[in-house]
């Protein structure tokens, strides 16, 4: 299993380095080097999966070479390794399987980019991050893993870097993310300091012997929880997720499916047994405020990627209400799913987006299910999934046991759960609506569409079969391997069958159907004048989920304007400089340069050279003591002596 697990990580990270080094002057600029790597890496995933089906599991406190030491202080032992067992298994075959099907998808979708040959090395990378995180042992090798992931994200949101929308985007998710990463810092050194260790089975026997008491390990879930916040845009740390939209679809594809926000579950998922109650209320209170507060934004955009964007927002809100109401498996469960459809719908909308020059608003489109027959066919599986349509989709199974627990943990919170549904099931249809269905909006862009070509739409297939089949459990395959781990970090285990689930199926069936046919009827079934006189009673409502609640306008005024202003005192940088700044139009640079103020040049500049002319100085004079000069020592010698027993005669 040790061999495969290294395939698995080191084959994509292989690619990355001979696509770094050559893909410019390989054929076809090397995307087939990289498909075939990170194929590898899914072949290898399979391997793995068999074997934890078949009751393996790769322990690195018991086999050898899984585990081996990284640095030593004294004492001090670092140690590095590898963990396979049920939760990391399915995370790997997620992982590698879309990243596979999105590495095939890029090959026609970034066909003629001038820098194809760079996308695939950092689509190679992102997903090694990703794989690193998940292998990983330990909660440093994991926190290496994270924050790779957080880079690898900057270079692909901002791809584009010749624009500056994507530039943007890409700074504002880094600094974002990098603002829930100080939870993790803070959680990684109040564990070690009690514990000294990172390995999770180190730290989880600790809080189950007591060692780490109630209260460190309620603070040091809370700061992971609030690293989780930041990588899976939860509230109120979710504002980077639709603007990371600037970059290309299948990064967006990959971020919303299986790594970047994937990772802030995983990391809940894999350090449950570190949790407390009091800390699980939080997680299940910020997915439930999430969930509702992203259904409402997404009611009211019109770019076909926001859409998608508040909707993985909104679902991960979901899962983090699971892990707070101990739906252990149910919330990993979802997320599995979710990676199948959400997927789908990224590269369903990228193939819109290829086929329609590149137009992302919905109220261009219309009537392209006749022009894209197996698209449409498969983003619909894709709506009817998320949606929750019953006893067919996987979101049917997975949303219906996060309810369950719900509901086993509280009522309230499983209503709060259903409205999110009704939500989900409404904005999703309406999607689909304005852009597969009715009459064309724009004569220009529907005559211009046109089926994807194979390499995009294989994958459309692919991940349509797998967002019907995967609820199913047809082997009892997902139970089977993460019921284990399950049992290892919650005594409440997985939360199945208990006496409401009959309540709980019927109330997210019609939820779900609700949503649908809501949908069906106001988009499909009324006129645009109509639906336009239907929403003017609630425009003020419309207008505030438009602009997303205020929250950038919000961080805009309490955080930016006054750090910019700061620098602007600070530098004497000019006013239209901190604006643009502000308004993040990335001018912060140039009008920088242009400031030359007091506190700079004075205090900072003065400061590093004022310690220096000191440090000349005083060297300057204690070089005179070395004279050379035999009798100038003797002298000083017995100045030293004299000035002792003086001051010992006293």
């Amino acid at each position: 299993m040790l061999t495969l697990a290294l395939v698995v990580v080191l084959a994509p990270f292989g690619g990355f380095l001979l696509q770094s080094a050559f893909g410019r002057r390989l054929p076809r600029q090397g995307d087939w080097l990289t498909i075939a790597t990170i194929g590898a890496s899914f072949a290898a995933s399979c391997a793995l999966l068999a074997k934890v089906l078949g009751g393996e599991t790769l322990d690195p406190a018991v086999v050898a070479g899984a585990r081996f030491d990284w640095l030593r202080f004294g004492d001090v032992v670092w140690r590095v390794g590898v963990k396979v067992d049920g939760l990391t298994a399915v995370m790997l075959f997620v992982v590698t399987l879309v990243a596979f099907l999105v590495h095939v998808f890029s090959s026609a979708y970034m066909k003629g980019d001038p820098k194809y040959w760079k996308f695939f090395a950092w689509l190679q990378m992102f997903s090694t991050s990703m794989l690193v995180l998940v292998l990983a042992d330990n909660l440093l090798v994991l926190f290496i893993g994270w924050e790779l992931v957080g880079l690898c994200s900057y270079k692909l949101i901002g791809f584009w870097s010749e624009k500056a929308a994507p530039g943007n985007a890409a700074r504002k998710a880094f600094i974002t993310t990098r603002i829930g990463d100080l939870g993790m810092v803070a959680a990684l050194m109040l564990v070690y300091a009690q514990t000294k260790s990172f390995a999770f089975e180190d730290m989880f026997r600790a809080a189950t012997t007591g060692s780490l008491d109630s209260q460190t390990c309620t603070w040091a879930s809370l700061g992971l929880l609030f690293a989780a916040m930041g990588k899976s845009a939860q509230f109120p740390l979710h504002v980077w997720l639709p603007d990371a939209m600037e970059g290309p679809t299948p990064v967006s594809a990959l971020i919303h499916a299986a790594t970047m926000v994937a990772a802030g579950v995983y990391l809940v998922g894999r350090c449950y047994p570190l949790f407390t109650d009091a800390s699980l209320l939080v997680v299940a209170a910020v997915g439930g405020v999430t969930a509702v507060m992203a259904g409402l934004i997404a009611l009211a955009q019109d770019d076909i990627k926001k859409v998608l964007a508040y909707s993985t927002v909104s679902q991960l809100g979901f899962m983090f209400l699971g892990l707070g109401c101990k739906a252990w498996h149910a919330a990993l469960f979802h997320l599995t799913t979710h990676a199948f459809f959400k997927a789908l719908m990224f590269l369903g909308s990228g193939s819109v987006i290829h086929a329609c020059h590149h137009e992302q608003d919905m109220r261009r489109m219309g009537g392209l299910w006749r022009k894209m027959p197996i698209t449409g066919t498969t983003f619909f599986v894709g709506v009817l999934a998320i949606a929750g349509f019953p006893f067919v989709t996987a979101g049917f199974y997975s949303k219906d046991a996060i309810l369950a627990g719900a509901w086993h943990m509280h009522p309230a919170l499983a209503w709060v759960g259903l409205g999110a549904a009704v939500l989900t099931a409404f904005y999703m249809f309406r999607l689909f609506a304005m852009t597969f269905l009715g009459k064309p909006k724009d004569e220009h862009v529907f005559e211009h569409a046109h089926e994807s070509p194979l390499p995009m739409t294989l994958p459309l297939v692919v991940l349509g079969v797998l967002s019907v089949v995967a609820g199913w459990d047809l082997v009892g395959w997902h139970t089977k391997l993460l019921e284990p781990t399950a049992a290892a970090v919650t005594s409440a285990g997985s939360v199945h069958g208990h006496e409401h689930s009959e309540v709980v199926m019927t109330l997210a069936i019609v939820a779900g159907l609700f949503g649908l046919v809501a949908g069906f009827v106001l988009f499909a079934k009324t006129s645009p004048a109509r639906v336009a006189a239907l929403k003017r009673p609630f425009a003020a409502l419309e207008r505030a989920f438009a602009r997303k609640f205020g929250f950038d306008e919000l961080y805009r005024e309490l955080v930016l304007r006054p750090a910019y202003t700061l620098a602007k005192i600070l530098s004497w940088a000019d006013a239209e400089g901190v604006d643009g700044a502000v308004n993040g139009i990335g001018r912060t640079a140039r009008s920088a340069s242009r400031g030359s103020g007091w506190a700079d040049a004075k205090v900072v500049d003065g400061a590093v050279r004022g310690t220096g002319a000191a440090v000349l100085a005083g060297g300057g004079g204690l070089s005179r003591l070395q004279s050379g000069r035999f009798r100038t020592y003797v002298a000083a010698g017995v100045v030293v002596v004299a000035t002792v027993l003086v001051v010992l005669s006293f």
